[in-house]
């Protein structure tokens, strides 16, 4: 496992949240092969080609990769985030974050920076209705959001959620054009799997 380096280059620091049990999946959907390499390696490269300066892996260590496992366990993106940005104390309170699942290989570079784009005051950014991908412009109030939540123990897990954390920021959210809905199929099934692979057979590789 590497260790984290506070980024040195303009950019921001691209996240790949990879902790998901996968149970639907039956298999581990971070290694799931996908045009020559794993849908891991694909998100990667992907927030690499986007700009990002550093890639962070929230969930179990990953062999070649910032690995930031959970800290509390069972709260899904929230809690993988969360690991993250605690993993950052004390870098700048200027860095972005680019946040994604692993099961959305269909993710644009246009798609993911348009979420980048935060204006002063702005500090979340998604696309409506699909709080993943999401933008982040990391400071104070967003830790303390951060941290109201992951401390909230007597509101329900449901409740702890990555909505109500883009609620609680006031995000931004972008509307979603009919020509990129594609590239947020939920990967979350074999069946589903099964249908995207084939649909990307039909379309030759970039």
């Amino acid at each position: 496992m590497k260790h984290w380096q506070a980024p040195t280059a303009a950019g921001f620091v691209g996240i790949v949240l990879a902790g998901g049990r996968s149970a639907r999946m039956g298999r581990d959907k971070a290694m799931l092969p996908y045009r020559g390499r794993t849908l891991l390696e694909h998100m990667a490269a992907l927030l690499q080609a986007s700009g990002a300066c550093r890639v962070l892996v929230s969930g179990p260590p990953r062999t070649g990769y910032t690995s930031v496992p959970d800290r509390q366990p069972e709260l899904g993106p929230l809690g993988g985030i969360h690991a993250v940005v605690t993993t950052l104390a004390g870098t700048p309170d200027s860095i972005r974050l680019l946040i994604v699942p692993v099961d959305m290989p269909a993710l644009s570079i246009p798609t993911l920076t348009t979420l980048l784009q935060l204006s002063p005051g702005i500090r979340a950014c998604h696309y409506a209705e699909h709080p993943l991908p999401l933008g982040l412009a990391l400071d104070e109030t967003v830790r303390a959001q951060l941290n109201r939540l992951m401390e909230d123990t007597v509101r329900p897990a449901a409740e702890r959620s990555l909505h109500a954390f883009c609620s609680g920021l006031h995000a931004r959210v972008l509307p979603m054009a009919r020509e990129i809905e594609q590239e947020f199929a939920g990967l979350n099934t074999p069946e589903e799997w099964a249908a995207f692979r084939a649909a990307c057979d039909a379309v030759p590789a970039p």
